[in-house]
């Protein structure tokens, strides 16, 4: 897939019933199959290389500015928002994919239910 950063020779994820398979391009929440654009996805796998630490805000901005966004930091917020709506139960109080106040975004190995 052409301007995609996510190495198609790594392994897959589960956490918790997040599935994020980099090989199929395939998110799945439980059962259910989610759909997303390739820049979702590959900020979702991005998440999860990095997952249970902080990603700061500098390096979001970096990542989407080389998927050719606007390099500005309410791209990021839009980015994040969009990615909340399709993985989490409840985006106004995510529990997947935290925000860190004054640093940037964890996505959590273990989902709080």
């Amino acid at each position: 897939m052409e301007g995609s950063h996510t190495p198609s020779n790594q392994q897959a994820f589960l956490l918790n019933d997040l599935y994020i398979d980099p090989i199929g391009y395939q998110v799945k929440l439980g059962q259910r199959e989610i759909d997303l654009s390739l820049k979702e996805f590959d900020l979702l796998y991005f998440f999860a290389m990095n997952r249970g630490k902080v990603v700061r805000r500098s390096d979001l901005l970096q990542f989407i500015s080389t998927q050719g966004d606007v390099n500005d930091d309410r791209a990021i917020n839009v980015m994040i928002c969009r990615l909340r709506k399709k993985i989490e139960s409840n985006p106004r109080h995510p529990k997947r994919l935290v925000s860190v106040r004054g640093l940037g975004y964890r996505l959590k190995e273990q989902a709080i239910p």
